[in-house]
């Protein structure tokens, strides 16, 4: 059975655990001697601010992403080009370990309430080790239907991150930013 923690005011926590006879045993435990794990929420934001900094320095300055107030609308970073002044956006995935080990694959969710096939739309999924990017996937959002699998309320891939692996996410799988850049700075040269 797992603990039950309270915090007090005084950010001292309150663990309630049953002890092998059944009965209740109460402890106070301080917040530094907590388990810390980060949130799903914390996870995207480090995501987010990683591929913004690696898609610079991968681009040798060329790509300045934005970021805007909310993401209420799917869109993570505003991606502008400055040599064709074009943009582009990227809802960004983030996942820090494998869900099948053997498999090396991983699952990411895109909403459908805020998926847009928009030729200028892309789902930026990323595999993290720490801070360091393990793997990701760069696929236009126009042919997210096509590579997903669609539930009633998400587009759901499931890639692996094997670089032997030969799924239909391999012509999406990069395994660092610089190959991410690329691809969209063709991305930009070709509709420019």
């Amino acid at each position: 059975m797992h603990p039950i923690y309270l915090q007090t005011m005084s950010l001292i926590f309150l663990d309630f655990r049953r002890t092998r006879s059944g009965s209740r045993a109460m402890e106070s435990i301080s917040a530094h001697q907590m388990e810390w794990r980060l949130t799903t929420t914390q996870i995207g934001a480090i995501g987010e601010d990683i591929a913004a900094t690696q898609l610079m320095l991968a681009s040798g300055g060329r790509l300045t992403p934005f970021k805007p107030c909310a993401d209420d609308d799917g869109v993570d970073l505003l991606v502008f080009d400055k040599a064709t002044r074009r943009s582009a956006t990227l809802q960004i995935k983030t996942r820090m370990k494998l869900d099948d080990p053997r498999a090396q694959t991983v699952q990411f969710d895109v909403r459908k309430k805020t998926y847009s096939d928009a030729s200028d739309a892309w789902l930026l999924a990323l595999l993290l080790n720490g801070a360091d990017i393990q793997c990701c996937w760069l696929i236009p959002m126009q042919q997210l239907p096509d590579v997903s699998r669609d539930t009633a309320t998400n587009f759901s891939i499931t890639p692996s991150a094997k670089a032997s692996s030969n799924d239909r996410y391999t012509g999406f799988r990069h395994h660092s930013f610089s190959e991410a850049a690329m691809v969209l700075t063709n991305h930009f040269n070709l509709a420019g």
